[in-house]
């Protein structure tokens, strides 16, 4: 089944989170420390849009 993508191709941290199979707590949690790398924030409404590309990123930090 494919991914349901935001708009424009982007998802939502929550929908990251469950993607990843974490709370978003735990998302959020993990991006204070640095843990994983921030995805960039649209200008509009200051929320965090996350691409496939950051997905994978976000794996790879995961799984080090």
């Amino acid at each position: 089944m494919a991914r349901k993508r935001y708009r424009d191709g982007l998802y939502k941290s929550a929908q990251v989170a469950k993607i990843l199979g974490v709370s978003s707590r735990t998302l959020y949690r993990m991006l204070a420390d640095g843990r994983i790398p921030e995805p960039p924030m649209r200008a509009e409404n200051n929320y965090r849009v996350w691409t496939d590309a950051d997905l994978q990123t976000t794996r790879e930090a995961l799984q080090k």
